[in-house]
């Protein structure tokens, strides 16, 4: 297979592909190949100096990151005979992101046996393909789908549990219901099998240690990592380099570049601060084209608020959180309807596309609703199937108190009149954009944004009551363009030699998020991928 170095992008076809201001401007934040002359490529460009190593490791496949990615990565390379050495942020197994999700969608498990009428690769990939227009990277969706089912039998293998059920999945039932292998331990419980996975597969693993650059040979094709753990300094020098940092959704900054300026609250790691992309940028790899985020099921966010977003029942989250998903009325900082409602409570966790488009976002409710949020079970306004059963028999009886709380943090407020809530976050639009909403409760139609009639409820009864809300997610979804094989390509679709990408480092997924489980499916599939492909180019 043909492949780009980091030399030939900057001086060759890259280039001209890039426009020279383009390249200039990689060329001057990426690392410098040792032995490059000054001026070759980018002229007049400083080269960003690395740090002096204190250590130096070898390695055949070195991976970045060791959640459900960098994990499934390590043992894939491990598998093929490679030997691996993995680094994370993180201080153990523990505090890896993978230690705390719900379930990998998988196809073609040990699992999924029993099942009658099993899930097909095709099934789906049309259904991923015909519900977001074929947004998606197909080369490698086809083989990550594929490689789903046999990275959870890594798991199974080792004797890890799952909660699940196949043995009366049919056609008829819902993709989750016929895919969803959910995990059955989670935190230091599901970290012992992750261990195991690595000790019996011969992977050294260096945790505290954070990525810092990509390491380039004389040639300028990508050779290792360096990074830093504490005041240590390691250079981690192998013939192929698997980036699976988790994504970006950590740093605010980066955050806001690749979401138009968005804030959003990070549910997820915050170690994952986008420390692969850019590495990955900085050896010539092209940003993919679809970002997302696997979005805040049980509710809204703030980062004024203490915890900063609502989770599940009981979980000592502020229950005033959840307004902005029960299918009222939400104003954006103009304080103007801006989304149908109605969908944002059926199916909150796929619909983050308008909530990221606006940050900060408001939901208001009056005495009425108050008066029903107190009294009637959560389930009542919940329009998902999964959080009705979540909920069932769970009730806010103190959602005063709650609320109260939520006024004095500063993300909510109480008024005895509506200009007053307007007032309080200045939201000019508020008080005609509430009157108009009134008219379409009373007429049984919304003629704005169409939402189903049973989600419409006038605010008429004072005092009224305002949430200021984020989006919030579990974890960034969109990185660096690949291959079908999860090898990073540049802006021309040439493979980047020696350099792979997996998870939410790779160009995977559509925007908006749209399957369930699949942020982890995907991940154990494109690591399990990544990891074996990078075995196979180190060993030849």
């Amino acid at each position: 297979m043909s492949g780009i170095s980091r030399r030939s992008f900057l001086t060759g076809t890259g280039l001209a592909a890039m426009g020279l201001a383009g390249a200039a401007a990689l060329a001057g934040c990426a690392p410098e190949a040792p032995g490059k002359d000054k001026g070759d490529g980018a002229e007049g460009q400083a080269p960003a100096q690395k740090k002096e190593p204190t250590q130096t490791k070898e390695a055949d496949v070195v991976v970045a990151g060791l959640g459900a990615a960098g994990l499934l990565a390590a043992y894939g390379a491990a598998s093929k005979g490679a030997k691996v050495v993995a680094v994370d942020a993180a201080s153990s197994m523990a505090g890896t992101t993978n230690t705390r999700t719900s379930a990998a969608f998988a196809v073609g498990s040990s699992l999924q046996k029993p099942a009658p009428e099993p899930l097909t690769i095709e099934e789906f990939m049309d259904y991923v393909n015909a519900g977001t227009n074929y947004q998606s990277n197909n080369k490698a969706l086809r083989n990550v789908i594929e490689a789903s089912g046999r990275a959870v039998d890594v798991f199974v293998q080792a004797g890890m549990p799952f909660n699940v059920d196949f043995s009366t999945s049919k056609k008829s039932d819902p993709m989750m219901v016929r895919g969803g292998c959910v995990y059955g331990v989670a935190g230091e419980e599901r970290a012992a099998y992750f261990t195991k996975i690595v000790d019996d597969a011969g992977i050294e693993c260096l945790f505290d240690t954070a990525v810092e650059t990509l390491l380039y040979d004389e040639a300028g094709v990508v050779s290792g990592i360096q990074c830093v753990s504490g005041k240590e300094v390691i250079d981690v020098k192998a013939k192929a380099v698997v980036l699976a940092t988790g994504g970006f959704l950590g740093s605010p900054e980066e955050t806001a570049k690749h979401f138009a300026g968005a804030k959003i609250v990070n549910m997820g790691n915050m170690l994952n601060t986008g420390a692969g992309i850019r590495a990955a940028q900085e050896a010539g790899a092209q940003l993919g084209k679809c970002f997302s985020i696997s979005m805040n099921e049980y509710g809204g966010a703030n980062d004024k608020a203490t915890p900063t977003y609502s989770f599940r029942p009981t979980s000592g989250t502020n229950e005033a959180m959840r307004l902005p998903v029960f299918g009222g009325i939400l104003l954006d900082s103009e304080g103007n309807r801006f989304v149908n409602e109605g969908m944002m409570c059926e199916k909150t966790m796929f619909c983050c596309e308008p909530l990221v488009r606006e940050s900060y976002h408001y939901a208001v409710c009056d005495e009425a609703f108050m008066k029903r949020w107190e009294s009637e079970p959560l389930p009542a306004f919940l329009g998902d199937a999964r959080m009705q059963g979540m909920f069932a028999d769970v009730y806010a009886a103190d959602i005063r108190e709650q609320f109260d709380r939520a006024v004095d943090e500063g993300w909510a407020f109480k008024a005895d009149s509506l200009a007053e809530l307007a007032e309080r976050f200045d939201l000019p639009g508020l008080e005609s954009s509430i009157e108009e909403y009134n008219g379409y409760c009373k007429a049984g139609r919304d003629e704005q944004f169409f939402k189903d009639p049973k989600y419409l409820a006038a605010i008429e009864e004072a005092p009224f009551y305002i949430v200021e809300s984020l989006p919030a997610g579990w974890l960034s979804l969109g990185g660096i363009k690949c291959d079908g094989r999860c090898q990073a390509v540049d802006a021309s679709n040439k493979v980047v030699s020696g350099l792979f990408v997996a998870g939410a480092d790779a160009d995977l997924f559509t925007s908006p998020y749209y399957a369930a489980g699949s942020a982890n499916g995907f991940a154990v599939g494109s690591g399990l991928i990544a990891g074996e492909a990078a075995a196979e180019a180190a060993l030849g």
